[in-house]
């Protein structure tokens, strides 16, 4: 390793944190006053959407307190980052487990849909999307790094220098290469044994 060099620790361009990351904290702090906020802001939209669709108070009161349990796991993780609104995040869990809810009780198949979205999105899709993407993030961050920690210095160095910013020509100078054309051949080659070996851990 360089002199005076420190390696970044992203990996990866990640998405922005979503301001309602705080409730992610408050959870993993066990705040009293943080989850009692997400009570206070989310339950009644849980509530409202599952008494529109074939529930009582008491079916929207279990499957919000499921949708708290699968969010207290994630916000285990300290790879976790929540990057949309938690609300929509929410949604789609306590959405989803009374979908499944009333599938297995056959009550019925189809579940009404939703007039408009609270969330600035532009369609349920988006929010599936959204969601999707949060739940997925975590483990595919930690994919990234480990394979990243399989690379040589030298990838790590390269990769690392490039994401941060600086100028190839620095970059190759610091690493001691001959040219600006052989830094990105290295780069290059150094991309795509991450690419395998991201792919290896899938």
């Amino acid at each position: 390793m360089l002199p005076g060099w420190k390696p970044a620790i992203r990996v990866i361009s990640t998405n922005a944190m979503h301001p309602d990351h705080q409730f992610i904290e408050a959870l993993r702090q066990n705040d009293p006053r943080g989850i009692r906020k997400i009570y206070d802001q989310y339950a009644g939209q849980a509530l409202r959407w599952v008494v529109n669709n074939n529930g009582s108070a008491a079916d929207a009161q279990d499957v919000f307190q499921e949708a708290l349990i699968v969010l207290f796991e994630k916000a285990s993780d300290p790879q976790f980052v929540l990057t949309c609104p938690l609300g929509a995040l929410l949604h789609l869990i306590y959405s989803r487990k009374w979908i499944d809810k009333i599938r297995a009780k056959n009550k019925e198949t189809v579940v009404r849909k939703e007039e408009e979205t609270r969330y600035n999105l532009e369609s349920d899709s988006d929010v599936l999307v959204m969601a999707e993407e949060v739940l997925d993030y975590a483990a595919k961050q930690q994919r990234l790094a480990d394979a990243f920690a399989q690379l040589s210095d030298l990838c790590r160095q390269l990769l690392s220098m490039l994401s941060e910013g600086l100028e190839p020509r620095v970059a190759a100078e610091q690493l001691q290469m001959n040219s600006v054309d052989t830094l990105y051949r290295r780069k290059n080659a150094c991309t795509q044994r991450w690419r395998a070996l991201f792919a290896e851990a899938a």
